[in-house]
């Protein structure tokens, strides 16, 4: 469901520093580790269901493997819990809760609501933003735009909302 029309108001917005966006994933880190909490938890309640693994400390027979971070499909499966809920948050408000915290909206150019197709560049290229020591960010400071990587290559702007009166 993408809006036709977008808000007249979305390029008179101010465009997000790197501090700010910075400062939105940090929140959105403590949420994530909430996440891989449960992810974790579940995932061993369903192994141990499955395979019946034995995890004591001392009296583990190494003839049933316990569910460890080491295994592929853990990983596999906690890679798609932190997707799954950059991609969900992006493409249902424009927002994740961090980004909701710094008042910051995602969105196309135009001001309207992201392509599942841009919600995945942004998830695939966004952590390649931070694992070069945030080059993906800080390329942002170059710019006019202030675009960082992931906002080049999926089209899509970071602007920051005014405060609500009250």
């Amino acid at each position: 469901m993408s809006n036709p029309t977008p808000p007249a108001s979305f390029n008179d917005l101010p465009l997000a520093g790197v501090g700010r966006r910075l400062a939105a994933l940090l929140y959105d880190s403590l949420i994530i580790a909430g996440l891989l909490m449960v992810y974790g938890f579940i995932a061993l309640m369903v192994a141990s269901a499955v395979v019946g693994l034995d995890c004591q400390s001392g009296a583990q027979d190494y003839s049933t493997p316990c569910v460890s971070g080491d295994e592929p499909l853990f990983r596999l499966g906690a890679l798609a819990v932190i997707a799954g809920y950059f991609i969900w948050s992006w493409r249902a408000a424009g927002q994740t809760i961090g980004m909701r915290a710094w008042r910051l909206l995602l969105a196309s150019p135009e001001g309207v609501q992201m392509s599942w197709r841009q919600c995945a560049i942004r998830a695939l290229v966004g952590p390649l933003s931070l694992v070069t020591l945030g080059a993906g960010f800080f390329w942002s400071w170059t710019r006019a735009d202030r675009a960082s990587w992931h906002d080049l290559l999926s089209g899509t702007q970071v602007r920051v909302l005014p405060k609500k009166k009250k």
